[in-house]
């Protein structure tokens, strides 16, 4: 069957007179395979990822609605590998194509890094949850990158009172770094793999996917030389990030998972600004 050709029209484009504006519209759990760049010390090296993209712009009170599928394309668009810093030249080009002044990109992923065992040196890879955010509004941009960090703690109390050990257990360290009003020359100071550092210097001792007998004893004897409430852990991590210049600020969440009580423990510390 043959259909007649005949001009389209832009629906979305057309007038509403609600005039109801929308603080963001746009697609969520789109996932494309990525290549990101950016989050090793060394910032040429780069991993190829399957990412979860949440994109978004606002919308005016007298237009319909947005073209969904530019969103895409736009992502599509970026050839190459992906970092943070080239967040800000995404964020513009979607609010080109949207003709919006907001946007808003979060990409989720799981990133390797390798991780060496402290006797052996048995090397293994381990995932660290990670997320890039991006915000764009008409007073400048803002960049977040966030990771969860798993680590070992060890109770200062249970070692202090108990004739033998210690209870310890597994906790998950979840940072958020800001960076404000970047724009597309504006450095990262900071890469995931330099936070990820400071978080497992925090704690009682850092988690690896292979272990050896040796390393085994090695992890639980360090472990037990530094032992940490989870108030420890949450000041040490912040003793550390308070004051960075290379950030506007932060947010900290430390969660051990109680290896005696049926509940958890926690302690966050809010966004603290740096000093420049």
């Amino acid at each position: 069957m043959k259909f007649e050709e005949k001009p389209i029209e832009d629906i979305q484009a057309r007038k509403d007179y609600r005039n109801i504006s929308i603080d963001r519209v746009g697609v969520c759990d789109l996932k494309i395979p990525l290549k990101i760049k950016g989050c090793e010390i060394d910032s040429e090296k780069d991993q190829s990822v399957q990412a979860s993209l949440s994109l978004s712009v606002n919308l005016g009170p007298d237009q319909k609605g947005i073209h969904m599928s530019r969103l895409l394309e736009t992502a599509l668009d970026f050839n190459g590998a992906f970092s943070l810093k080239s967040m800000a030249s995404f964020l513009i080009a979607l609010c080109d194509r949207q003709s919006s002044k907001d946007s808003d990109v979060k990409i989720e992923f799981d990133y390797f890094f390798n991780r060496h065992a402290p006797v052996s040196g048995k090397i293994s890879p381990q995932p660290y949850k990670c997320t890039y955010h991006g915000e764009m509004h008409p007073e400048g941009i803002r960049l977040t990158q966030s990771v969860v960090v798993p680590v070992k703690t060890l109770c200062p109390c249970s070692k202090e009172i108990s004739d033998y050990g210690a209870h310890n257990q597994r906790s998950k360290v979840f940072i958020t770094i800001t960076h404000e009003k970047k724009n597309e020359n504006n450095p990262i100071g900071i890469c995931l793999e330099e936070i990820i550092g400071i978080a497992e210097r925090g704690a009682s001792s850092p988690l690896y996917p292979l272990l050896k007998r040796e390393d085994e004893r090695h992890v639980t004897m360090s472990a037990y030389n530094k032992p940490c409430f989870v108030e420890d852990v949450v000041r040490n991590i912040a003793s550390e990030l308070h004051g960075n210049p290379s950030f506007d600020s932060y947010e900290l969440r430390v969660l051990n998972y109680e290896s005696i009580h049926s509940h958890n423990a926690f302690a966050s510390i809010g966004k603290r600004f740096s000093s420049k």
